[in-house]
């Protein structure tokens, strides 16, 4: 069970919390945070998240806002006490205001380097001009996303492989941006790489093709 029910609008709260049918372990599958497989959207930081035998209660960094839609994302990993694994992922989607924006962003990531899809990257809309809030989500298997219920404006779209899991672009992790201004919905599709930020092009061979013509490689 959730609560708020998912559709909730004027919800006052103190926490959201997800129930279960029994005692669930306070360490998910291969972490040592409950909060590692949460995700509040909008953030404002990593969320809250305590848990209580049978229930798991989460809550922003700095609390609810007011005339806010908020997603509120149960990720795969929760284990009971036997060890056996939840692989099933939990939305609850509630609103501090009055409405729920039917608006989405939805797309697709790839490793630009291996050509292939980027399952699980982490994806994050940033509204351009707040330095604060990010509306973050985590792909499929597939390399697909979505980020629902955003309020219309203009967003920057960023996907990481988050190699550590730890949901912030670190050094020689690869990424990708796009703009969108977004109305009702919108479709991008993100290619990752490693972004060099501090040197520029570097020759690393040289090589004599004919008497008139050398090929550079950087």
């Amino acid at each position: 069970r959730v609560s708020p029910d998912s559709g909730t609008v004027r919800a006052k709260l103190k926490e959201a919390r997800f129930g279960f049918d029994e005692v669930v372990s306070e360490v998910p599958r291969g972490g040592t945070d409950l909060a590692k497989i949460v995700l509040v959207s909008p953030s404002d930081g990593e969320p809250i998240v305590d848990w209580d035998r049978t229930n798991i209660t989460v809550r922003p960094r700095h609390g609810w806002r007011t005339n806010t839609t908020y997603v509120v994302t149960l990720l795969p990993g929760l284990t009971d006490l036997r060890g056996n694994v939840r692989d099933s992922t939990t939305v609850l989607v509630f609103s501090t205001g009055d409405s729920i924006p039917r608006t989405r962003v939805i797309g697709s990531v790839f490793d630009w380097s291996k050509g292939t899809a980027a399952p699980r990257a982490y994806v994050e809309a940033h509204p351009v001009g707040d330095t604060v809030l990010t509306f973050p989500t985590k792909a499929d298997s597939a390399g697909r996303f979505m980020l629902p219920y955003l309020t219309p404006g203009s967003y920057v779209i960023r996907a990481i492989l988050d190699g550590n899991n730890n949901r912030h672009l670190d050094p020689r992790e690869a990424w990708d941006t796009v703009h969108v201004e977004l109305r009702d919905a919108a479709s991008v599709d993100l290619y990752t790489f490693q972004h060099d930020t501090i040197l520029g092009p570097r020759i690393s061979t040289v090589t004599v093709v004919d008497s008139l013509t050398l090929r550079l490689t950087f």
